[in-house]
């Protein structure tokens, strides 16, 4: 017995758009893992709040995409300068903050719930999430 025609283009094209499917997902996440920083808006606060600047305890490493690895120095203090949709934002005291992403560039250390989540760029209003987040350990808060 054969199959119909009809019944055989159907599951080409059911096929053909589910190719086209996968195809569109993979280039989405590509485009998330190529480091690309993603538009941002920072909110500032005030300086004067409490709690606005913590001293981390030891050091901690992160990874961005594409395999860069950043390390926060351990006994280094950031100050709480403002937050973005992904978390509060904050900038080192002291010493310049570098991250390449994908070019060398200043940064921040964006955090969220007491975990490292990324790097906001305050040059290109952008951030460059890691790619799986780091505790923070918060020895000071001031």
């Amino acid at each position: 017995m054969r199959s119909s025609p009809v019944i055989g283009q159907s599951s080409t094209r059911r096929v053909g758009r589910v190719m086209v499917a996968a195809s569109l997902s993979l280039m989405v996440l590509g485009g998330c893992a190529s480091g690309k920083p993603e538009p941002a808006s920072l909110v500032p606060v005030a300086a004067a709040e409490p709690g606005s600047v913590i001293q981390l305890s030891r050091a901690v490493v992160g990874a961005l995409p594409a395999d860069a690895t950043v390390t926060l120095p351990a006994a280094s203090q950031w100050r709480r300068v403002g937050a973005i949709a992904q978390g509060d934002v904050y900038r080192p005291l002291g010493a310049q903050f570098v991250v390449r992403a994908p070019r060398k560039t200043e940064a921040y250390l964006v955090a969220s719930s007491g975990q490292w989540v990324g790097c906001y760029l305050p040059g290109e209003r952008g951030y460059v999430e890691l790619t799986r987040p780091v505790a923070l350990p918060v020895g000071m808060r001031q």
